[in-house]
Order: C-alpha cells, then sequence, then structure tokens
C-alpha cells in the first residue's frame, strides 16, 4: 500500500483484522520448549541463507557453529505449536509495518479517522508486545485521543516494565509543553522550599539540566559559600544523596529506569530553578507523577527538596572545580566543606572530584582525602 492519497482505512481495517486473529501463546509452551524452537529457528535460518559458493564441507563447519547440538526429531504436537508460532510471529510483524505506515501518514498528511486509530493502538500496545509503534502513532495523534489512551496505558497494571517506560516517555514528551509552559509562571503567592542563599542563584545553577555555569568572579564564590553552607544537611541522610547513576555499558541489557529519574524530568520542567522550588509546585509534580504511573510514597516534597539541594550542591562543586585555579578566594572553606558533604553523603561525588582535582594546588586536599579514607567514606 502507498502512502500518498486517499484514506488510511484499508490501513485501519487490516490492523483490526489482525488485532482479532492474533492469540497469545499457548499454556503448553515451556522454557525448554522455547529453547527448543529458538535452536529451530535458528537452524531453519542457517538453512536458508548458505551461500551458494560454499562447499559442503564449509558449509557444515559453519552450520555446527551456529547449531551446535544435535537435538530429536519434533513430535507431532511440536511441530504444531512452532507452526502456531511462526504464524504469530508473522501477524506480529504485519501489525508493526501497519502501524509504521500508519505513523507515516500521520506525519505526512494527518489522520482522517483519528478515533479509530487511537483505538487500535491502544489496544495494540495493551498487549505487551511492542509498544513503541502504538506509543508513537498515540503521541503523534495528540491531545485529546491520542493523549487520553496514553494516560490509561501508563498506570495499566497489565503492561510490563519496559512498555510502559516506553508509554511513558511518549506522555512526558506530549506533556512537556505543557509543564514548561506552567515552571515559566511566576511564584506570586507560592511558599518557597529553599532557603533565600539557594534561591538567589542564577537560574542556571543545574536546575535545568543544561549544566550552564555562572562566570568565575569573588562574588559568585561568596554566593556559592553561603548555599553550600545552608544546603549542607545536619546529620548523614538515611541512604546517600542524589542517588547515582546508572548508565548501561557495552553489551548489558538495557534496564528500567527507576522512578526517580522520570521524577526529575518533570522537576525540571515545572521548577526550572532554584526560586521555582515551591510547595505548590511540588503538589503539581506529585500529581503528574502519578499521572504517569510514578511511585510517590511519604514525604514527597521534603524527599525531593532534599533531592533538589543535592544537585544543586553538586552542580556547585562542579562549579569550584573550574574556579580553584582563579584568584576568587576559595580556601580554606572550600575544601572543608568539600571534606563535610563526603562524610554526610550528600553530593559527595562532586565534592571527592573537587577535592581529588585540588590536591596539586592545596595541600589541604590531600589532608582531607586520607582523612576520609581512615573514616571509610571513600
Amino acid at each position: 500500500m502507498g502512502q500518498s492519497g486517499g484514506s488510511e482505512r484499508p490501513y485501519l481495517e487490516a490492523l483490526a483484522a489482525a488485532l482479532d486473529a492474533y492469540e497469545p501463546p499457548s499454556a503448553e509452551w515451556t522454557d525448554e520448549l522455547w529453547e527448543r524452537y529458538e535452536r529451530a529457528e535458528a537452524e531453519e535460518h542457517v538453512l536458508r541463507t548458505k551461500p551458494d559458493d560454499w562447499t559442503d564441507e564449509l558449509w557444515e563447519q559453519y552450520r555446527s557453529t551456529e547449531v551446535p547440538e544435535p537435538h530429536p526429531p519434533l513430535t507431532q504436537e511440536q511441530e504444531h505449536l512452532f507452526a502456531q508460532e511462526r504464524d504469530r510471529e508473522r501477524l506480529m510483524s504485519a501489525v508493526q509495518h501497519l502501524l509504521e505506515s500508519l505513523n507515516e501518514r500521520l506525519e505526512a498528511t494527518g489522520l482522517q479517522e483519528p478515533e479509530w486509530a487511537a483505538a487500535l493502538a491502544e489496544r495494540w500496545a495493551g498487549l505487551n508486545l511492542y509498544a513503541f509503534p502504538a506509543a508513537r502513532l498515540l503521541y503523534g495523534l495528540g491531545a485529546p485521543r491520542g493523549e487520553a489512551a496514553l494516560l490509561r496505558l501508563v498506570v495499566d497494571d497489565a503492561l510490563d516494565g519496559e512498555d510502559r517506560q516506553v508509554v511513558r516517555e511518549w506522555l512526558m514528551n506530549l506533556r512537556k509543553p505543557r509543564n514548561r509552559a506552567l515552571g515559566r509562571q511566576p511564584q506570586e503567592g507560592e511558599t518557597p522550599l529553599l532557603p533565600p542563599e539557594v534561591r538567589s542563584l542564577a537560574d542556571s545553577w543545574g536546575m535545568d539540566g543544561r549544566g550552564t555555569e555562572p562566570e568565575v568572579n569573588r562574588e559568585n564564590a561568596a554566593a556559592v559559600r553561603a548555599a553550600l553552607e545552608t544546603l549542607l544537611p545536619a546529620r548523614r541522610p538515611a541512604v546517600p544523596e542524589p542517588p547515582p547513576e546508572r548508565v548501561t555499558m557495552g553489551d548489558e541489557e538495557p534496564e528500567v529506569p527507576p522512578d526517580w529519574v522520570s521524577v526529575r524530568m518533570l522537576l525540571r520542567d515545572l521548577m526550572p530553578h532554584p526560586r521555582a522550588v515551591t510547595r505548590e509546585r511540588m503538589a503539581e509534580v506529585r500529581r503528574e507523577a502519578a499521572r504517569m504511573g510514578l511511585e510517590t510514597p511519604g514525604d514527597f516534597a521534603e524527599r525531593w527538596t532534599m533531592r533538589i539541594g543535592a544537585w544543586l550542591a553538586g552542580s556547585m562543586f562542579s562549579w569550584l572545580c573550574a574556579a580553584r585555579r582563579e584568584p576568587v578566594d576559595l580556601a580554606p572553606w572550600a575544601v572543608d566543606l568539600a571534606e563535610q558533604y563526603v562524610l554526610r553523603g550528600f553530593a559527595a561525588e562532586d565534592a571527592e572530584r573537587f577535592l581529588d582535582l585540588s590536591t596539586d594546588i592545596d595541600p589541604r586536599s590531600v589532608a582531607a582525602l586520607e582523612r576520609l579514607k581512615e573514616a571509610g567514606a571513600i
């Protein structure tokens, strides 16, 4: 089917028919049987892809590496199950192509029957098979139809973790303009949650995630000192703050990120600078997080105000790293504060990095690192 001209109805009819025909795998499947099926499919793939110019000896050598272990012939029942699974996979592939075609038509010319398209996309996403093209279509349809479907899906307990995350990411992208517009509104009459020394910091101090740092001068150094002294917690938190980032490396399987990663994205949209961290906006972040199916237990405002403070402190220690060679009067207070931050498990990674980078210009950093090692803090 071509993209240009006409209605998308043939695509929608084919998609509806495919969804009606879809059946989940039989309960007869076991882990061992799935392994047999994958091996059989691998062997079929090898047999189908033999190059014409290969000798039989070379081909058998290659084939033995692809399907190294012989297996007994399939029973009639197993052959039937395998044939059903191949049909199911072909059907799934057809659905994916139909959804991609609808996405292309939506981007090119729009859809004439968006209600039907949204209903079918929502139905497919709810099957836990591969939500991406359906969630993308719902995102493209926007409000109200696509957004309403995504809002239902993201709190559907039947969705597995990966598909729920896919739905959440598209939904957050869709609602981002709305949240950023709220974040730009003035804060008159709202109750601030951060102390004055922190609220007076420049807008670029880490809240919006852009990484822009203020100019290195004595005035900013004094503001950093006042803010860090105010943010330092009186005692070590029950768990280090902020939580460590986990980055998938190499061939590791990607993991569904913890809920706090998505909450942080909402915070940055609704509270783009320190003075916007207010009780009213924190309540709106919590409501938006609940709409996204995110966990928000306990004292949400207290926990996230502390976490924001840790991120802000971390950005200030990054600024101190850049300022350490400049004549802005950092010693000895910067080293003393960095040591205390590491001891309290608060922005500890950034504080330790500042100490490490300062060892060549300030012997107090060397002594502080030695004390931290003796205390088991690093």
